[in-house]
């Protein structure tokens, strides 16, 4: 029962009163004792007590197998004695609650169903005194008891007891047969109690109980009994599963941290599950599961709209973010699905700018970084595409889709720079500056090569050139803008541009294009170096003292 919600140790030798809890009959208030009282009330409140109720079921238990082994009790009767002793302990467990010891009202309700969930599933499975149906019934009139406790007392603790006991019920009732439709039916009653009682409560464990209690009674199905003539009715309940689970952040907000968490985390976690599940039926038709994530993806965004409109506090824009994210990731998963080729790179590219773009708008700081997590991803995966997988055969030269793409790229990593520069972070600015300026570069350099295809000379003397004029109008750039980053890539470009020319220009090209070669970089050069020492260009002295190192102003 770990995580569900049992109350911490006290430290105070008084009954323990939560909030959320009935405090009828709590005691006053006392000072916080001494670590060594912490300690002796730890021991005497807490392990005795467990200790001391493990001790009383172990010698129930010894006396009733003596008894069973001796058939000095018959079956129904030892069921009947199962079943009064968790009663008895329910009903025991709720007079220690009302006098404000919750912490021995709920281990006593613990074990009390565990005696009366065994007992029934006895008479069914081990002694056939009753059907499954009958002991389905009994066993989900427990589950009612507790949620009804639950409510009553305003209860997490129980109400996450009463989840996991109603998901551990058709476990222990499985007959081996396929009965999809009452099982999957169960489960949503399960949820939409779960549902109706985080709408009230700020229950969030029971709701975690209930989103994991529907994922393990799924997979075990699925991998058990699943085939083709169910899919329609399968992909019904799952997709029931989802709506179910979509409208938590709908119809309910809570304030504390982790509660706040798990309404940011679980439309990630429902989604991821529900395409997973998806995925496992259409594994063999790509473009009905690129159908299905374009609907998903609407769906996401319908309900981040429905959440901007209701709220403008940041914990909604957060939530209503996080759906964004999830319908541009189903946009990503589809394009691939569904398309080949650059229509990939054109949709990653699409939207790592929409995520970066959402990134800077005012939400909260997690999910300003999920967001940039998340478009970086993207643009990584679409430049990827770019550099390494995408042919190209452009009929024209710059209007074609690959000038398009390589434009797109480097628009989005200036759109980092710009963005990176104002807030002045260094190594990122560096990074989205280099980016641009390679891409751009690898681009043009693309351009050129297809441009002069059947004429090597031309061609290899033309990427020279483009270089030359690149690497210049790059330095003018570095010391109009005071970007020393920006000269330091000029002169870099410009180093790559001598070393081709003296040693693969000078073996390669004509004579005439060897000379105009060697003469347009010997210029280059010498104007670059004269302007340096003339200190024509010479930035202020406050770049040479602040941003030499070549941050962004």
């Amino acid at each position: 029962m770990a995580g569900i919600g049992v109350p911490p140790p006290r430290s105070v030798e008084r009954p323990a009163t939560p909030p959320g809890e009935d405090r009828r009959n709590a005691g006053p208030a006392q000072t916080t004792p001494s670590p060594s009282a912490n300690l002796e009330s730890l021991i005497g409140a807490h392990w005795l007590n467990r200790i001391g109720i493990a001790a009383v079921l172990v010698g129930v238990a010894y006396f009733l197998k003596y008894a069973f082994e001796n058939e000095w009790i018959g079956p129904a009767a030892r069921i009947g004695i199962g079943i009064a002793i968790g009663a008895a302990l329910l009903a025991w467990s709720e007079r220690f609650h009302a006098r404000g010891y919750l912490l021995f009202s709920h281990t006593l309700k613990v074990v009390s169903v565990g005696v009366l969930y065994l007992s029934i599933w006895a008479a069914s499975q081990t002694y056939s005194l009753v059907g499954d149906g009958s002991a389905f019934v009994a066993m989900t009139i427990v589950t009612a008891a507790l949620v009804t406790l639950a409510v009553r007392h305003r209860s997490e603790f129980i109400a996450g007891l009463a989840m996991t006991s109603g998901f551990l019920t058709p476990v222990l009732l499985s007959t081996g047969t396929n009965r999809e439709v009452a099982l999957f039916s169960y489960v949503a009653l399960l949820d939409i109690a779960a549902l109706g009682l985080v709408i009230f409560f700020p229950w969030v464990r029971a709701l975690i109980v209930a989103f994991a209690g529907t994922l393990f009674l799924y997979i075990g199905w699925f991998s058990s009994y699943y085939s083709d003539a169910q899919l329609a009715r399968t992909v019904g309940f799952i997709t029931l599963f989802l709506l179910i689970f979509a409208l938590v952040p709908v119809l309910r907000r809570w304030d504390d941290r982790l509660a706040r968490n798990v309404t940011l985390l679980l439309p990630f976690a429902n989604a991821f599950v529900y395409f997973g599940e998806l995925s496992w039926i259409f594994s063999d038709h790509p473009h009905r599961l690129a159908f299905y994530a374009t609907l998903l993806a609407a769906f996401f965004l319908a309900i981040a709209l429905s959440l901007r409109w209701r709220s403008d506090s940041i914990s909604v824009d957060s939530i209503a973010a996080a759906h964004i994210a999830i319908a541009l990731g189903f946009v990503t998963v589809a394009i691939p699905l569904r398309f080949d080729a650059a229509s990939v790179t054109i949709g990653w590219l699409v939207e790592s700018a929409a995520l970066l773009l959402i990134a800077e708008q005012p939400l909260s700081d997690s999910a300003k970084r999920a967001f940039r997590i998340l478009g970086s991803f993207a643009l990584g995966a679409a430049t990827f595409r770019l550099l390494f997988l995408d042919r190209f055969h452009p009929g024209h030269v710059l209007w074609n889709l690959r000038a398009l793409l390589y434009a797109m790229s480097v628009a989005i990593f200036t759109g980092i720079a710009i963005t990176t520069g104002r807030r002045a972070r260094e190594s990122l600015w560096r990074f989205a500056v280099f980016a641009a300026n390679a891409l751009a570069l690898i681009g043009l350099t693309a351009e050129v090569r297809d441009a002069f295809r059947g004429e090597t000379v031309i061609r290899n003397f033309g990427m020279s050139a483009l270089w030359m004029v690149y690497g210049a109008l790059l330095m003018i750039a570095g010391f109009r803008l005071r970007h020393s980053f920006l000269r330091w890539l000029a002169l870099a470009l410009l180093g790559i541009t001598t070393v081709k020319v003296f040693f693969f220009d000078l073996a390669s090209l004509e004579r005439i294009y060897r000379i105009l070669s060697f003469l347009a970089l010997g210029v280059l050069l010498l104007a670059i170096s004269f302007a340096y020492q003339r200190k024509w260009l010479t930035l202020p002295p406050e770049e040479t003292a602040g941003e030499g190192a070549g941050a962004p102003p």
